[in-house]
């Protein structure tokens, strides 16, 4: 193996948004994330936290509300069909 080629590795610090923060190893000083182990919902048990504070879904349906995405349209009942 080649001396002075391979990046130095050293204790790394991670941080969380949550405010979780941990060391290990890696070629970076410092870490930054937006999940970890202590608040991602697979490891707590807490389903749906983070879906529900980004509102993906809710963006989404606001944003495409009323249209078909190519579908055709279906036909509507008037009230004298619904009353037969």
């Amino acid at each position: 193996m080649k001396k002075d080629i391979h990046p130095k590795y050293r204790k790394c610090k991670v941080s969380c948004a949550c405010g979780n923060s941990f060391e290990t190893g890696s070629t970076v000083e410092e870490i930054k994330v937006a999940v970890c182990s202590a608040c991602h919902p697979v490891y707590t048990g807490k389903r749906g936290t983070r879906v529900s504070e980004a509102g993906r879904v809710e963006k989404f349906q606001k944003k495409y509300a009323g249209t078909r995405f190519g579908k055709p349209e279906e036909p509507q009942e008037t009230q004298e069909e619904k009353k037969d």
